[in-house]
């Protein structure tokens, strides 16, 4: 009888060990995906460097996106976002009327290739504190955006159990505010 556990004790075990196994691979399978593959690309929304601000916050209010991409010839030269607006905008009290985004948007942004793996968009998206990255084509042209919350969507929908099923924490619990604090 005592044979049998510790038969039964190692097969559970060795099952634990595959799947273990198994899953280190779907996670590298997964990382390794294209950037293409992510199905919640968004197009990207393009403006020319002498658009105003105000044309760029209202294309971005529009779509409902955190950035517009500043093309010159079709080509990528720049990135203005809702960063941008805060800190180079409202901050200098800027005439969004009348400054062109080349005055006020970021030069020569990195950017992703369709083929490019996740697991490099996560490193540049980590290493530059970026929330949405241009994706472009041969000719550097602007053809999508993505962003942290696309990829983690992305892998949430490969790992449901690891993502959504963290018990409660006491650290994380929302205290109760009173009236008017």
């Amino acid at each position: 009888m005592q044979d049998m556990r510790e038969a039964d004790q190692a097969e559970e075990q060795q099952i634990a060990q595959e799947r273990t196994h198994a899953e280190g691979h779907l996670e590298a399978r997964v990382l390794h995906r294209p950037i293409w593959e992510l199905p919640t690309l968004q197009p990207a929304i393009t403006l020319e460097p002498s658009a105003t601000v105000r044309d760029a916050v209202e294309a971005m209010q529009q779509a409902q996106m955190s950035c517009v991409l500043v093309v010159n010839q079709g080509r990528l030269a720049g990135i203005f976002t809702e960063r941008d607006v805060v800190t180079r905008v409202v901050a200098q009290e800027i005439d969004v009327d009348h400054v062109q985004l080349q005055e006020v948007m970021h030069p020569h942004p990195d950017f992703l290739e369709m083929e490019d793996e996740i697991v490099y968009a996560l490193h540049q998206m980590s290493l530059g504190e970026y929330r949405p990255l241009p994706v472009v084509d041969e000719q550097q042209r602007p053809i999508a955006l993505v962003s942290m919350q696309d990829i983690i969507g992305y892998l949430l929908a490969f790992f449901p159990q690891e993502g959504f099923n963290f018990p409660p924490s006491p650290a994380h619990r929302i205290a109760s505010a009173r009236d008017g604090a």
